[in-house]
């Protein structure tokens, strides 16, 4: 039983750093070709966003850890739970955080386009990282405890 927590929780960091990864590079993407080439600051970005999942951590870990221990309770296993669900957690998250709001007049940033496509598709990716890691086994411990 040690071992199945030590391996959600992997999964948890995994899928919460991919999140975070699809949403740094979908905010930038728009912008991307008309960046400078320099290859420093690509570099750059790429450490601040891998830091900066912290807040995709922050805002969508209790949403994921319900559904992560619904997921083991009833020994779902499916791609397409772990999609939804991540879809699901990904929009409750965006929809909770108002970011947009607290943006709006802060910074001359240009704004983001498809916000709720992009929230969504991250949870969907943190979905299916979670899957590939630990959803696939979800609630094997039991069964192997049972035999």
């Amino acid at each position: 039983m040690i071992g199945r927590i030590i391996v959600i929780g992997f999964a948890l960091i995994a899928a919460i750093l991919a999140a975070g990864i699809v949403l740094a590079v979908g905010v930038l993407a728009p912008d991307w070709p008309s960046l400078d080439s320099d290859p420093v600051e690509r570099v750059v970005f790429f450490t601040v966003s891998f830091f900066a999942t912290s807040f995709v951590g922050a805002v969508a870990f209790l949403p994921t850890l319900i559904l992560v221990v619904v997921g083991e309770a009833m020994r779902f296993r499916s791609i397409l739970y772990y999609g939804f669900a991540g879809a699901a957690v990904g929009l409750a998250s965006y929809f909770g955080s108002n970011v947009e709001l607290q943006l709006e007049n802060t910074t001359d940033i240009t704004p983001v386009m498809h916000p709720l496509e992009l929230a969504a598709a991250a949870g969907i990716i943190g979905g299916l990282v979670y899957w590939l890691i630990a959803g696939r086994t979800a609630g094997r411990a039991r069964e192997m405890n049972a035999l």
